[in-house]
């Protein structure tokens, strides 16, 4: 198992300051880490044209905004100060060039994937679409995601939604996804659609679970990776849509499947999640 004493932890329940990520800004931030280059908040500000302040500002939540996203990473020493060395993920570097304003779906449905995970997402949306989806399924009212959330936290405040639902319906963050749209305060919740052209950016994000999680095990059962990693509640298929990913996941190469067990089991093929990011916009149309 991962050591999750690594200084990567999920982003904190504020991180955003109430800040959509917009595209725009992703898109900046992403070029600043291709160039090498640290900064604190008023430099990465003038290198990338993201607005700040002298005490807030939008530069640091979409420094973490990309992180949760598992676009950048930080040096350790980069963590917790004040001037920030963002360096591009393999991810990063293929979404910088081949889609660098995060227009395609398959894009958004990734950084979503990546902003609910156990070890580098944010709790937030861990908590809601990892730990609540059973609680909360895949319609509810905004009050009870308020209380779900009170719970989880244990303070009451009215913010703790934040921007979790606007950002999946503003077209200058993560709409083309969709994961959340809220109608006369009832939150709908969607699924990614199970695509063959969308397979390759799912399949990463399902292999680079397995290596962080399990790097030196070979072979793992779905209820195993599901359990710590979220493989199918985190995008919310349902047991057709998730056997249909599997079938494409292994028509592709990307993982065999023992059908004989129950659970099934997993086994790793020759793929590895940096060849598999290289990948995912190979099949769009």
């Amino acid at each position: 198992m991962v050591d999750r004493k690594d200084g990567n932890t999920r982003l904190p329940r504020n991180f955003h300051k109430t800040f959509i990520p917009e595209r725009r800004y992703l898109r900046a931030m992403l070029q600043f880490a291709s160039t090498g280059k640290s900064g604190n908040s008023q430099s990465i500000a003038s290198a990338t044209g993201i607005p700040t302040g002298s005490s807030s500002g939008k530069v640091i939540p979409t420094l973490d905004y990309c992180r949760g996203m598992g676009f950048v990473k930080f040096p350790k020493s980069s963590i917790r100060s004040a001037v920030k060395e963002p360096q591009l993920t393999t991810l990063g570097r293929v979404v910088l060039r081949e889609d660098p304003f995060m227009k395609e779906a398959v894009t958004q449905w990734v950084a979503h994937f990546n902003m609910c995970g156990s070890l580098w997402g944010a709790d937030v949306w861990h908590q809601l679409f990892f730990h609540g989806s059973q609680a909360l399924g895949k319609s509810f009212q905004r009050t009870q995601l308020e209380a779900y959330l009170e719970g989880v936290y244990g303070v009451q405040n009215r913010n703790l939604i934040g921007p979790l639902v606007r950002m999946y319906e503003d077209p200058a963050a993560l709409s083309a996804c969709g994961v959340l749209r809220e109608e006369n305060s009832v939150i709908y919740r969607a699924s990614p659609p199970v695509k063959d052209d969308f397979l390759w950016g799912y399949g990463a994000w399902i292999v680079d679970a397995i290596e962080q999680f399990f790097p030196k095990t070979e072979q793992i059962t779905v209820t195993e990776l599901d359990r710590v990693a979220g493989w199918k509640t985190i995008p919310a298929w349902d047991v057709g849509e998730s056997q249909e990913v599997l079938r494409l996941f292994e028509q592709k190469g990307i993982l065999e499947i023992d059908r004989h067990m129950n659970p099934w089991i997993l086994r790793r093929t020759g793929w590895d999640s940096n060849n598999l990011w290289t990948k995912i916009y190979d099949d769009l149309l």
